[in-house]
């Protein structure tokens, strides 16, 4: 394990706060503050090393994508058969050699995502996941007039990440500027701006493995808008990779529009709570 010195030297080089370092390694907040302050003189084994998985992202688990540059933790992925393997159709295979093929021929009422040739069970969506959503769309949108070569794009529609037939996903929210690939009804490569809305059981795909698929693929900018923790967490990937964290108060300036647009997630929140328990 490394001494506190080195801990506190690498979080300033990845630009990393307290808050996201508890969010990301989930050691809660309070016993984060404590261990780069000094006030935990011995913190315990697990605490420092979910830390380190932070701060020192080395060989990942499979279906993961190790990076250099990349604050993501290995420790929030989990192997594909965690998640289970949607039942195709079509002839039988190990999992992992699924492709579209097989995507296109599951039953219509069963909804999945393919990632590296792995089917992941995808749950329909809440009443608040749509009204994020709604919202969303709306703002984007407006914001996005000036940038009349992006288009701002719902779920459900295919993404075929990697441009071939191994993955396909379905963000909540896509924009994407480069109409060539736009094809057939479906988006060919890395949209330009990514957002996934966090619901019960999908944290860790949207936190890790779709985060890793993502940023690797060449998507320019990731949101993860999780109103549970009242947060949005932000993978800005162009020259390096930058990592932020805003409040689902804040106003949020879109990367990819040069800062021009601003989402007003305090609209939202507020609308939230105007609902409460629905």
């Amino acid at each position: 394990m490394r001494d506190l010195q080195t801990l506190r030297e690498k979080k300033k080089a990845l630009g990393l706060t307290n808050a996201l370092i508890a969010d990301l390694s989930g050691v809660p907040l309070g016993t984060v503050q404590k261990v780069f302050s000094g006030v935990t003189k011995s913190p315990g084994s697990r605490t420092i090393l979910a830390i380190e998985r932070v701060l020192f992202p080395q060989e990942t688990s499979p279906g993961s994508y190790p990076s250099e540059k990349s604050p993501l933790p290995d420790m929030l992925c989990e192997s594909p058969a965690a998640y289970g393997a949607a039942v195709s159709t079509a002839p039988p295979r190990s999992d992992g050699e699924y492709t579209y093929a097989d995507y296109v021929a599951l039953p219509d009422d069963r909804r999945v995502e393919l990632i590296d040739g792995h089917f992941y069970d995808m749950a329909a969506p809440n009443s608040k996941h749509q009204i994020i959503l709604g919202q969303l769309y709306m703002q984007f949108q407006a914001c996005m007039q000036n940038h009349p070569d992006c288009m701002v794009l719902l779920s459900p529609l295919d993404v075929m990440l990697d441009g071939n037939d191994r993955t396909v996903v379905q963000p909540d929210l896509l924009v994407v500027c480069d109409r060539s690939k736009m094809r057939k009804g479906r988006v060919f490569g890395a949209p330009d701006l990514v957002i996934e809305i966090v619901s019960p059981g999908s944290h860790t795909n949207d936190y890790c493995r779709k985060a890793f698929k993502y940023i690797y693929a060449g998507v320019r900018e990731y949101w993860i808008v999780d109103f549970k923790k009242r947060h949005v967490l932000i993978y800005r990937n162009e020259e390096e990779l930058d990592v932020s964290l805003s409040g689902t108060e804040d106003d949020i300036p879109v990367g990819i529009s040069g800062g021009e647009c601003v989402i007003h997630m305090g609209v939202i929140q507020k609308l939230l709570d105007s609902l409460g328990d629905i």
